[in-house]
């Protein structure tokens, strides 16, 4: 029998505040061609994070980001996933799929396949933890 597990909004807050405290430093969005959170794929565009990423998350454990950097020498190649990883430690917090509609992360303009040398810029980026 499949269920339903949830989270009180108290403690979806406490995760989204964690994310964005382990972001603080020298954190990036990272668009991959594949991967998941233990082997990320190979590298499309990297956009630096704000520090802080934004403000500390809402109550039910919404964290808006400050708009990252741009990338504007993008490597190239096919979204499929991201990472929002801190690049000192090179590790990664969140891992995520990347689509046009319904996705994690949707890119609403410019498409999925990028061309080296290419901008890639986020203008609204949100995370919400777990339900």
């Amino acid at each position: 029998m499949a269920g339903t597990t949830t989270h009180p909004d108290a403690f979806r807050k406490k995760v989204s505040d964690l994310v964005r405290t382990d972001l603080a430093t020298a954190a990036v969005l990272a668009f991959r061609t594949s991967g998941n959170a233990n082997a990320r794929g190979t590298v499309v565009a990297t956009l630096p994070l704000a520090n802080p990423v934004g403000a500390a998350a809402s109550s039910s454990g919404l964290l808006t980001f400050t708009a990252p950097t741009s990338d504007t020498n993008a490597a190239g190649g096919t979204i499929a996933t991201a990472t929002f990883d801190i690049t000192s430690a090179g590790t990664t917090v969140v891992h995520c799929t990347v689509g046009t509609s319904g996705d994690a992360i949707n890119i609403t303009s410019g498409g999925l396949v990028v061309t080296a040398g290419d901008t890639v810029s986020c203008s609204a980026l949100t995370y919400q933890s777990m339900p």
